[in-house]
């Protein structure tokens, strides 16, 4: 009987700590729009800079995670400001998924609510305000204007900023908690 050949050895997994105050950059794989998503919806993301310790890769750049959002506002008509707030959730790596705890990613539009209490004094001001919405020119008002003499008042209906993080968008999160990964180092030699 041929003797059969050795059993390949066991792969040598090593357990790391990745330290509380790591920046972690990633790449948003998934659009985020505060237009349409909710708060605790998850989007996909990966890796864009490998995390080392002790100048050591432990996880290398294209590693799939997961971003929470944990807040969504829509603005509404004429008042309001619309923002999104984001989160590291999840790495999944080498086989292994790990929660992770990060700080806030925020975003937020530009608010026309200021603008909607703007007073224009005379009624020639309301004219052309009237008359720009009506001709859709640029200059068309957000917001009110009071005629002086009439007490009239125009306004634009015309929604402020809504917030998006597009497909392909590099944010830096920092963890905010230590994780401790489980890993074969020589995986990571041979990744591409």
């Amino acid at each position: 009987q041929p003797t059969p050949p050795p059993a390949p050895p066991a792969p040598v997994m090593r357990t790391v700590e990745i330290p509380a105050g790591t920046i972690v950059r990633v790449q948003t794989i998934d659009t985020v729009d505060s237009a349409v998503n909710k708060a605790g919806e998850m989007f996909r993301a990966t890796l864009s800079a490998p995390i080392l310790v002790n100048s050591e890769v432990v996880i290398p750049a294209g590693a799939d995670l997961d971003l929470r959002l944990v807040d969504a506002s829509s603005a509404g008509r004429l008042k309001g400001r619309s923002g999104l707030t984001l989160q590291l959730a999840r790495l999944d790596f080498q086989g292994h998924t790990y929660d992770l705890a990060s700080n806030d990613y925020e975003q937020t539009g530009r608010s026309e609510g200021k603008r909607t209490a703007a007073t224009v004094g005379g009624a020639a001001a309301v004219g052309a305000i009237i008359g720009g919405i009506i001709g859709g020119g640029k200059g068309a008002a957000i917001g009110a204007g009071t005629g002086a003499g009439a007490g009239t008042v125009a306004s634009a209906a015309t929604k402020a900023q809504q917030v998006q993080v597009p497909a392909e968008t590099k944010l830096d999160f920092t963890l905010q908690q230590p994780v401790n990964i489980t890993y074969n180092p020589d995986k990571n030699r041979t990744a591409r």
